[in-house]
């Protein structure tokens, strides 16, 4: 109640002062409620960059695929969503390639050494993936 509070306040300041508003939260919820654009990040860089409905509806990046997985939805049946596999990295300990290689099921040989570019479609969405060059 007092999150909802909150963010309809920020909201209702955003629209009658035309600011921008940064939101930083792992809620999903507040993502999809009150934000136009995400950011997905992960180890520290970005992962995926989109509109809400792009990233929601067409997830590019495994990560945002695993982690949209792993919330659930009032209509999924109970405990049918799935958590992703392993732990996240240490920051001080970080893998080399791709961060989210060693999580990743899809990884190839490349995302283990190669540290993929953040590239844009034409839709504006961009995702910094091997696998979705």
């Amino acid at each position: 109640m007092v999150q909802a509070q909150i963010m309809d306040l920020l909201d209702r300041l955003r629209r009658e002062l035309n600011l921008a508003l940064i939101v930083v939260t792992h809620d999903l919820g507040v993502v999809a409620e009150y934000c136009q654009q995400t950011l997905v990040m992960y180890g520290g860089r970005v992962a995926e960059y989109g509109s809400v409905a792009q990233i929601f509806d067409t997830p590019r990046h495994p990560y945002t695929q695993r982690l949209l997985a792993a919330f659930p939805t009032i209509d999924a049946p109970r405990g049918s969503f799935v958590g992703i596999p392993g732990t996240p990295p240490s920051l001080s300990q970080l893998p080399t390639g791709c961060r989210f290689h060693p999580r990743c099921t899809q990884a190839i040989e490349r995302c283990t050494l190669e540290t993929p570019l953040l590239r844009a479609s034409i839709t504006g969405q961009a995702v910094a993936c091997h696998l979705a060059e």
